[in-house]
C-alpha cells in the first residue's frame, strides 16, 4: 500500500527533473542550431539529388553522411535560396512556381514507404507550410540580406517552405524518435521559452 512519504519523494523527484534545465534567452550562443538534426530521428545518409544541388550552388552540407533535408539549418536555407530552388526542381516539388503537394505526397509515399511514421510527419509538415508560404516569403524578403547589391539569390519560396518544414519536424517529433540527450532537451526548452531567439526554431 502506498504511503504519503514515497509519493512526496516521487513528486519532488519529477519536479526536480523539470526545473533542472535552466533557460537563458539572452544567451542563444549556448545552443547549437547545427545540431538540431541529431534530436529527431530521420532517414540519414547520402542523397544524390541534395548533394548535386549543393555542388551546383556551392552550398555546404554537414557531411557526406548527413544529406537529408532535415540536416540543414534554417539559417543556411535563408542564405542558400538557390540550393532550395534546385532541390525543389530536382524533386519536382514545384509546379508553376507553387508547391505541388501531390508530388510531395508521391515522393514520401514511394521513397519512405518503409517508414510510414516519418512519411506522415513530413507530408503533414509540408501541408502545413504550404498554406503559409506566401506570407513567410514576404517576411523573408524584408531581411537586409536581400537588399545587399551584388548578392545573388533565387526565388526564396522553396527555402521558406523547407525552413518551415524543418521547424515543424523538430517541434512535432514523435516521442519514440526523440533523442533524449541533455543537449536536445535543452535546445527544445530554449525553443519553447525563447520565441524567435533562434532562426531554426
Amino acid at each position: 500500500m502506498w504511503t504519503l512519504k514515497p509519493i512526496c519523494v516521487l513528486i519532488i523527484f519529477f519536479v526536480g527533473l523539470t526545473v533542472s534545465i535552466k533557460v537563458r534567452c539572452n544567451h542563444p550562443e549556448t545552443i547549437r542550431e547545427d545540431h538540431i538534426h541529431y534530436c529527431c530521428k530521420h532517414p540519414d545518409g547520402h542523397n544524390d539529388i541534395i548533394e548535386m544541388c549543393a555542388n551546383e550552388t556551392k552550398f555546404k552540407l554537414p557531411s557526406k553522411d548527413e544529406e537529408a533535408l532535415e540536416d540543414v539549418t534554417v539559417a543556411q536555407l535563408v542564405a542558400g535560396t538557390c540550393f532550395g530552388k534546385c532541390v525543389f526542381q530536382k524533386f519536382k516539388f514545384f509546379k508553376n512556381h507553387e508547391l505541388d503537394m501531390n508530388a510531395v505526397r508521391q515522393h514520401y509515399k514511394e521513397v519512405h514507404k518503409m517508414d510510414p511514421e516519418y512519411e506522415r510527419e513530413m507530408i503533414s509538415a509540408f501541408d502545413h507550410c504550404h498554406s503559409r508560404s506566401e506570407e513567410e516569403t514576404a517576411k523573408l524578403m524584408s531581411f537586409p540580406f536581400f537588399r545587399i547589391k551584388n548578392v545573388k539569390f533565387c526565388d526564396p519560396k522553396p527555402s521558406v517552405v523547407l525552413s518551415c518544414v524543418i521547424y515543424n519536424f523538430f517541434h512535432n517529433c514523435p516521442k519514440d524518435r526523440w533523442a533524449k540527450t541533455k543537449e536536445c532537451e535543452e535546445t527544445l526548452e530554449f525553443a519553447k521559452k525563447c520565441k524567435d531567439a533562434l532562426i531554426s526554431m
